[in-house]
């Protein structure tokens, strides 16, 4: 009998013992079950306090913001907004013609990559300011004008011509409704470079294009074309 109860005690001290080392090594399990039954329960009573998800549009105001571009970037999308709601673009432009020729005033922004990169950008030889001015002073719609034209463009299809590659640009505003009739477009050239603005204090002139660098001709052309917006622009 004493050996029957001694051998029953023993037997309760090892479970007994057995169960705290069990819960000592496993404290996580159950403590992770309770938070989560808890916001299961929740249901749609659960917090509702979670960051919406930035759109491109959001993306391409917080780039624009980043170069002082904010209202070019707003026109640009509510134009968008007002006649072509359903479509989604990556990439959109900002030509700031407020700037002197010698200066980076072509901005791409791509709302994917969230970055900002500028470019060289001529301006036509009709929009020509004062002797000694590389701003463009004179914008004009007319054909044989040689002048650059404001408004927003949309492009579209490239070719390759005079310039070799280029891309079509149709323009959206009476400003620059013109733009296909007139042959306006975006292709490189020869006097739109770093080296031709050491050599002259300016970029050449165009007859109205938007001309920019052979060296990122190929980039630019592949960013913006077959339906990116751009707005041509000056304050």
């Amino acid at each position: 009998m004493t050996k029957y109860m001694f051998a029953k005690a023993s037997l309760s001290v090892i479970t007994l013992v057995s169960g705290l080392i069990l819960h000592a090594q496993f404290p996580s399990r159950v403590w992770a079950q309770a938070p989560l039954e808890t916001a299961v329960a929740k249901g749609p009573s659960a917090s509702t306090d979670v960051a919406t998800p930035a759109t491109p549009n959001d993306i391409f105001l917080q780039l624009a913001a980043t170069v002082g571009q904010t209202e070019s970037a707003k026109k640009l999308i509510e134009y968008k907004l007002k006649n072509d709601p359903t479509s989604s673009e990556r990439y959109w432009a900002v030509v700031d013609f407020s700037q002197p020729s010698t200066s980076k005033r072509l901005y791409i922004f791509d709302t994917l990559d969230k970055k900002v990169s500028a470019y060289y950008v001529a301006h036509g030889r009709g929009s020509e300011g004062s002797a000694g001015s590389n701003i463009p002073a004179n914008f004009s719609n007319l054909s044989g004008s040689n002048s650059s034209s404001l408004g927003i463009y949309r492009t579209l299809g490239e070719y390759v011509g005079n310039h070799g590659r280029s891309l079509r640009l149709e323009g959206l505003e009476s400003t620059n409704s013109n733009a296909l009739a007139r042959a306006v477009v975006m292709h490189t050239a020869d006097y739109v470079s770093e080296a031709f603005v050491r050599q002259t204090g300016r970029l050449g002139r165009s007859q109205g294009c938007f001309a920019v660098e052979r060296s990122v001709g190929d980039t630019v052309i592949n960013e913006l074309k077959n339906g990116a917006y751009i707005i041509a622009t000056k304050n």
